[in-house]
């Protein structure tokens, strides 16, 4: 379970081209960031993010139409330690063979 504050590496920095022509500042597949703050969407069921070393202009209107900066879904990454437990399996395994 991620939360604010936990350290997560982004699986997945393949965006549409709308978001690219809109969202300057975007997360890059294997780099890790800081969870700064988490959204829940209830109209689309997701869950986004934002990071902390990702800073973005304020686009989007939230539900009171405030101006707030876009998140990034959740399923774009994975807890740190959770990758880190992954390679360490994977590197044990190869030097066990």
């Amino acid at each position: 379970m991620i939360k604010e504050g936990d350290q997560v590496v982004c699986v997945n920095d393949v965006f549409d081209p709308r978001s690219i022509e809109i969202i300057p500042n975007r997360p890059k597949k294997d780099s890790i960031y800081t969870v700064r703050e988490m959204r829940y969407y209830d109209m689309h069921d997701k869950m986004g993010i934002t990071l902390v070393e990702i800073k973005n202009p304020l686009m989007v209107k939230d539900f009171f139409g405030r101006l707030q900066e876009p998140s990034f879904n959740i399923i774009r990454f994975a807890p740190l330690d959770q990758v880190l437990d992954s390679i360490s399996l994977e590197e044990l395994e190869e030097a066990v063979v």
